[in-house]
This record gives structure tokens, sequence and C-alpha cells, in this order.
């Protein structure tokens, strides 16, 4: 869903241009029950759901998300007592806060690259599925910022739950991840892009951030890849990803902007060669415990891979 609405008493948007703050600063406080994100959405706290765009705070009240006005009322960084906090900063490319039972993330618009929204909309439109996934709240475009708005999940993350999980409970997880992939696999496509054939934006991928289908597919080609036909998968299964539900112990998969169609090799290989699906810790043998438990579970599932082509070519 996305806000179309103008403000009719305003001045033009050209002359309603505001500098984009750093991306860590997107949202600012004007009071305790009401925020700017980008300066050109306004979030509220409420009693009572108000809109289509509102979700609870987990406390009774709700969050609703409208137009703010312009010029924007003045604010302040975020207070210690709000209850939104930041829980993943990419170094001014991307942030992510917890917005009572939600997150916003705001992100540098690549705008070649097909937007998380759609996907996600691609998947509700395939239930039912054996794994949860976020419903989307909100979604904008400003100033060359994306704003997405995703209810949470209920659970931890396997980064949280693994310190925890017994043997039994670990291989339960991997198996779950390693039938979602087989369970994505099943959609196909004649490109290597985004859903509605946009780009698909794994840096792994390719030998460079052009991100172009045709681009990608010579890349897959060099390396021998089957490209006969391309597979649907998250390219982004990390621990941090998965949200396990203790009660139920089933999984929620979560951050599917770089989800799309590849060819079938690459989705035991990003496994194999992403140290940004590693779990933290200083040993790296415990780190990579996760990846390696799901491509060898992928591997016994027909998956091949070619991660010492990969390898080669990304040392040359």
């Amino acid at each position: 869903m996305k806000l179309e609405a103008e403000c009719l008493d305003c001045p033009p948007s050209s002359e309603r241009s505001i500098k984009p703050r750093p991306v860590k600063e997107s949202i600012q406080e004007i009071n305790d029950n009401s925020w700017l994100i980008g300066d050109k959405i306004l979030l509220s706290r409420e009693r009572f759901p108000s809109s289509n765009f509102t979700w609870s705070d987990g406390k009774g009240s709700f969050y609703a998300i409208s137009e703010a006005p312009y010029p924007p009322p003045p604010s302040r960084p975020l207070s210690d007592t709000a209850n939104i906090r930041m829980v993943y900063d990419a170094g001014g490319v991307s942030a992510v806060w917890s917005i009572g039972e939600a997150f916003c993330k705001v992100k540098v618009l690549d705008s070649g690259a097909t937007r998380e929204h759609v996907t996600l909309h691609y998947l509700h439109n395939k239930r039912p599925l054996s794994f949860a996934i976020p419903d989307v709240h909100y979604h904008a475009e400003h100033d060359g910022r994306y704003y997405i708005i995703l209810s949470s999940l209920a659970g931890q993350t396997v980064t949280e739950a693994w310190p925890n999980f017994d043997e039994a409970m670990k291989q339960h997880c991997v198996s779950q991840v390693v039938n979602s992939c087989k369970e994505l696999a099943a959609w196909q496509a004649d490109s290597i892009s985004g859903v509605d054939g946009n780009y698909l934006p794994d840096a792994f991928l390719g030998i460079s951030k052009d991100f172009d289908p045709q681009t990608l597919l010579d890349s897959c080609r060099a390396l021998e890849m089957d490209c006969s036909t391309f597979l649907f998968y998250h390219c982004d299964l990390g621990p941090g990803n998965i949200i396990v539900n203790h009660e139920s112990g089933s999984i929620g998969i979560i951050d599917w902007e770089t989800a799309g169609f590849v060819p079938k090799e690459w989705v035991r290989t990003k496994f194999c060669i992403s140290g940004g699906m590693d779990l933290p810790g200083d040993d790296q043998e415990s780190r990579a415990d996760w990846r390696r438990r799901v491509q060898r579970q992928l591997g016994v599932e027909g998956f091949s891979e070619i991660t010492d082509r990969w390898l080669t070519r990304n040392e040359d």
C-alpha cells in the first residue's frame, strides 16, 4: 500500500525540496507521540487505529502513518524514552528501526532494482507457504530514499536463539530453511531478475555492480552454471533473517530485498561463500556452523554448487 494523496495547500513539490538527512537520522522526534520519517512522512501514536496504515505499539495503542505537513514541524533526534530504536545501520546506505510491532527500513534507492514490497506482494499471492513472511504496512519513495514499514514476526532470530538450541533444534531449523529453498525453487522464470523483471541486486552473483539481467546471465554462463531456467531464491538466508517461533516450531523469513530468480547452483553456492550468513562469534568454525549445515543439507537435496569456480574468478 502507498499513500498517493497530495497536500492541496502546500507549495508545488519543486518548492518543497528538503535536503534529505543521513539515512541513520531518518526518524526524528516531534514530541512523545509523533515523529517525522524522512521529513515527508508523519508517524503518530494514537489510542485507536485510524487508517489503513496502522499497527499496534504492543502496549495498547497504535501507530499511524500520514503525510507530514509542509513545512515540517520542529523535531529533534530520537530520545532514549521513545518506543522506537535503531536495530541496524549499514553505514549510510540503509538502516532499520523497531517501531512497536513493526520495523521501518530506510535505504538509499536503487532505481533499477525490484522493490521489497513488490516481492512480498508476489509471495503473498503464492500463499499458503510453509513459512511466515511480513505484511507490508506502508511504502514510499522520496528524495532518492526507499521507505518500507513491515510487520514483525513472532519469535527470535536464529542468531539470537542458536546458542540455546540443542542439536535436534538446530537440525530442525536447518531442515525448515532447506525446505523453504525447495518450495521457492518451484517458481521459475527465464531471466536472472526480480519478480517484476527489474534488477536483482546480489553483489556476489556478478563481477560488478551492474545487475542488468543480461550482465548477470553472462557472468553465470562464464561460471558454467546451468542457465536453462532460473529458480526463485531469497539470496540472503543468514541467521539474522530467519525467525524461529518457539511455540509452534515454525520459521519466518524476513528481508526479501535481494530475492529473485537465479541459476539452481546459486542457491547452495551462496551459503558456501557468503560470510554475511555467519553467526556472531570469534571462532571461525562456530561462526560458519549455520551456513555449513544448510549447504550440506542442500547438497543432500540435490542442489549442486560452483564454489571453487566462483572463488577462482574472484581471485583473478
